[in-house]
């Protein structure tokens, strides 16, 4: 495939070029390095690339990715898809974010009000229309499938199904020629909706994904440091040990702790390199907390002193003994 894979990054690692890179996170993007890359994630990798030979053939196939957050779904999915814009010339993309308030009038669009007191029945198109292909299909990407409400999810159905959307309490039905691809987190985050079966039955496969090993996530430590903050990498080296280690551990507790928890406190330790000059283990177990405190909101409150003591007194150890 095109674009997808690069020589000149390790085999089996998604690139991610320098024209993406808003897509990747909120920081401010420095010139380091000439990509970042995805690792690990064959199988998601693989289904990506039949997922868009799909749509170069003009057939039919809808993807499902399930994982908890921080395991590059949103990231390979993009990439995927300005690929395939690349090598096509333009397709026809929408992406959608799921929200329990979410309507399906917010998704496929209304009866037009000022045709219908003159007698016309039409209808103002939401944004999915905007993924409709003609040459070939387009793509909707659903993200956080599952935080739409049952009743909103119903629209995904037929799109599936007929590439085509039906409005309700009216004739119309409009052609919707787009392939869908979701992604969703596993059944035990909090705010989601259980997808009813009819509504997977239509997926062409579900993959799921999940965090990677421990070599992968200190690879992923390090590409961050050198990435955005490659004067201090050498200074934070010492760090990613103890930190990927904190959050695989705190991660058994049934916690979904992702690499984004160890990143967010690279960053916090680098803007404070930066600023003071200098950092202590009390200033890495103060960022780790919060990065932590922002992912348990959920928790009732007495678990989050509970789990973040835990969390701090585990990261000192592993500190401690880096030191040794």
């Amino acid at each position: 495939m095109p674009d997808l894979y690069d020589s000149r990054v390790t085999s089996g690692a998604l690139c991610i070029r320098p024209d993406m890179q808003i897509l990747l996170m909120p920081h401010l993007v420095l010139p380091y390095m000439v990509e970042l890359v995805v690792f690990g994630q064959e199988e998601m990798k693989r289904y990506l690339r039949l997922f868009a030979e799909a749509i170069r053939l003009g057939l039919r196939f809808h993807l499902l990715i399930e994982g908890p957050p921080g395991t590059a779904k949103t990231l390979a999915v993009n990439q995927m898809v300005s690929s395939l814009k690349k090598e096509v010339g333009g397709i026809a993309y929408v992406r959608v974010t799921g929200s329990q308030d979410a309507l399906p009038s917010d998704l496929i669009g209304d009866l037009d009000i000022g045709k219908y007191r003159e007698g016309e029945i039409d209808i103002l198109a939401g944004p999915l229309f905007s993924a409709h292909g003609s040459d070939m299909p387009g793509i909707v990407y659903a993200d956080e499938l599952n935080r739409f409400s049952e009743y909103t999810l119903i629209i995904f159905t037929e799109i599936m199904a007929e590439w085509q959307v039906s409005f309700p309490k009216t004739p119309i039905t409009k052609p919707l020629r787009a392939n869908v691809i979701a992604t969703m987190n596993p059944y035990d985050i909090s705010g989601i909706t259980e997808v009813p079966q009819h509504i997977l039955d239509r997926f062409s496969a579900r993959i799921v994904v999940n965090y990677p090993d421990k070599e992968t996530e200190l690879k992923i430590a390090a590409q961050h440091t050198e990435y955005y903050y490659k004067k201090f990498a050498s200074r934070l080296k010492s760090l990613f040990h103890p930190l990927v280690s904190t959050t695989r551990a705190m991660r058994k507790l049934g916690v979904p702790l992702g690499p984004r928890i160890y990143l967010s406190t690279l960053d916090l330790l680098a803007l404070e390199l930066s600023s003071i000059g200098s950092i202590d283990n009390d200033i890495v177990i103060q960022h780790y907390e919060n990065a932590v405190r922002s992912r348990i909101g959920n928790l009732e409150e007495d678990k989050q002193s509970e789990f973040l003591s835990t969390a701090s007194i585990a990261l000192r150890g592993e500190l401690e003994g880096a030191k040794k």
